[in-house]
């Protein structure tokens, strides 16, 4: 444990002084590294660090954790035993503030994320929005695992190294009605079981 702990300090440092998007670096408070327990069974991933992570000075996703454990209870509990990361490890910004990430970010930051994968050797790995989702697919399946138009939450792709599970956004749930939320909720909850969160 205490070698993947060394490995995510010099990745996170070497994230720190990335220049591979100059606009971004040249606006970025600080790079956002992920953070948790260095061997989860599960690594939540999200597609950026807000600015209240990067305000902050630890790891990425305590916000969305707080935000996906009012859908997904189990997390509370577990929050210990898993990695919370994103994508991209700094904020995307532009002359008019922060943007979403573009194509070119989201290819540059992978190989960060492609790393702590290889460190952390989750079992599951929760895809957090369409947008995240659509990309890690594309780029940790040989073959797309899915046909365009097919809807991606709450499946379970198999990669021989782990799963690759899509959820919702917080965002993307807050605007879905009070039904479709607790059916959310309800299939959520099975897939906590499943993992073992």
């Amino acid at each position: 444990m205490e070698d993947a702990l060394e490995q995510l300090s010099a990745l996170a440092l070497v994230e720190s002084r990335c220049t591979r998007c100059a606009e971004t670096a040249a606006r970025r408070v600080r790079a956002v590294p992920g953070g948790g327990h260095p061997h989860a069974g599960v690594m939540i991933v999200s597609l950026a660090p807000s600015e209240a992570d990067e305000a902050g000075d630890g790891a990425a996703g305590a916000g969305l954790v707080d935000e996906l454990a009012a859908f997904m209870p189990a997390l509370k509990e577990s929050r210990e035993r898993v990695y919370v990361t994103t994508l991209l490890k700094c904020v995307p910004r532009g002359e008019e503030g922060v943007r979403p990430p573009v194509a070119d970010e989201m290819k540059a930051c992978f190989d960060y994320l492609s790393r702590e994968i290889s460190i952390t050797t989750p079992h599951y790995i929760l895809a957090v929005g369409e947008d995240l989702t659509r990309f890690l697919l594309g780029k940790l399946f040989r073959d797309l695992p899915y046909s365009p138009g097919d809807a991606l939450e709450l499946r379970v792709f198999d990669n021989p190294a782990f799963k690759v599970v899509p959820v919702a956004s917080p965002e993307e749930l807050r605007g879905r009605d009070a039904k479709e939320q607790r059916q959310y909720r309800d299939r959520l909850r099975q897939l906590a079981q499943l993992m073992g969160i």
